[in-house]
């Protein structure tokens, strides 16, 4: 773990990396970049490279690892203070359907919604290149970033669960799994938001309705009993 945090602090490695995303932030995916290439462009020998990475797919876990830090936690912490806002907020005469508070449910989803893409609309370099890196060449890469949605679909998860964002009736496992569909959703439209300038209120209102309709979608059809429990496959693809 000390020689991991000493590597990510080496300034090759570190210029490296933003060699990468620099060539990758347009429209090349990592796989198609020679070592050559990224050594020029870090001002670097090219025999540098392996001094921090075993090849172009080390280099790419290495982007994901530092996005998932980037990302991760910052985007949580803004998420769970909307949620707290929401849930604090004002009692508004809203519509309830099967215990669902459909009123607070749309407050969370629009503060929510926006924080994400304000925060895409910061860091867009590491969002053009994750997405599409998930339907890159490299199997590994495809494999670490579905972990990492993944990652962001369990911490919505628990958060939706500790704030009470929906009713007992629905239980963790479908919070989860609709926490899962949701994350990737976002990580895809955020390519769209970030290419279509003129379109962000629509993408940014479109992807609020996704989300309240995914999520009260599931509820209603757990309380009739007609939910049912995902096969192993979807839930890995």
């Amino acid at each position: 773990m000390d020689r991991d945090r000493e590597n990510a602090a080496a300034p090759g490695k570190r210029l490296l990396m933003e060699a990468a995303l620099r060539l990758t932030s347009t429209s090349r995916s990592l796989s198609s970049l020679g070592l050559r290439e990224l050594a020029r462009e870090a001002g670097l020998n090219p025999n540098t490279f392996y001094r921090h990475f075993k090849d172009v797919d080390d280099l790419g876990l290495a982007l994901i690892r530092d996005i998932a830090g980037r990302l991760r936690q910052p985007l949580r912490e803004l998420r769970r203070e909307a949620a707290q806002r929401a849930v604090t907020g004002g009692a508004e005469v809203a519509p309830r359907l099967f215990g669902i508070d459909l009123g607070r449910g749309r407050r969370v989803c629009q503060e929510t919604v926006q924080l994400f893409f304000d925060f895409v609309e910061a860091h867009p370099e590491t969002f053009i290149i994750g997405v599409r890196e998930l339907h890159g060449a490299s199997p590994v890469l495809r494999a670490a970033l579905r972990e990492l949605m993944d990652a962001f679909g369990a911490d919505m998860a628990e958060d939706i669960l500790e704030f009470q964002l929906l009713p007992p009736l629905v239980d963790s496992e479908v919070v989860l799994r609709i926490s899962n569909l949701v994350s990737r959703n976002l990580f895809q439209m955020s390519l769209d938001y970030l290419s279509e300038p003129g379109q962000r209120e629509a993408i940014r209102r479109l992807a609020e309705e996704q989300v309240l309709m995914l999520f009260t979608g599931a509820s209603v059809l757990q309380a009739l009993g007609q939910l049912q429990r995902a096969p192993v496959a979807s839930e890995q693809a």
